[in-house]
């Protein structure tokens, strides 16, 4: 058995790209950038990742999700692989398929926390609580996770 689940919060790196299909069905391709903690009393560049997103999650990343909007990600990873059409070589990019998308700042993306969206996507990928929609209790998952409030989340 093997487990390919990625999550992610950063900041979108550029505006989304989102391109519909004959089908009807749309694919949404961004940049996240992902700080990494500081090394040796040193920040270190951010780690950039390559996303993409299918369907309804696509439509609502390209609708509502701005470059340097924070957004927290959960997905997999995946490797892309193509033949460059100009040289013939086979290229290859790694990336993240987004499951779930939750935008983590106010209206315009402003928010100097993680947000509850954070939560709530971070807390669903690893099966622990989830929030409410309609207040900032929260509830144990089927799972039977124990009830946490947002004092008590680690992050």
């Amino acid at each position: 058995m093997s487990i390919n689940l990625i999550v992610l919060v950063g900041n979108a790196g550029r505006d989304p790209e989102l391109r519909f299909f004959e089908s009807g069905s749309c694919v949404c391709e961004f940049t996240l950038a992902v700080n990494r903690p500081p090394r040796d009393g040193q920040n270190q560049e951010p780690l950039w990742v390559n996303c993409k997103a299918w369907g309804k999650t696509a439509q609502v990343a390209g609708d509502y999700l701005r470059k340097g909007s924070k957004v927290a990600i959960v997905g997999r990873l995946e490797i892309e692989q193509w033949t460059d059409r100009s040289s013939g070589e086979v290229r290859s990019k790694t990336l993240v398929v987004i499951d779930r998308l939750e935008l983590c700042g106010g209206r315009n993306g402003a928010d100097g926390g993680f947000g509850k969206g954070a939560g709530g996507a971070v807390a669903a990928a690893l099966g622990a609580a989830q929030p409410t929609t309609a207040s900032s209790e929260w509830r144990s998952s089927p799972s039977g996770g124990t009830p946490l409030s947002d004092e008590e989340v680690p992050f």
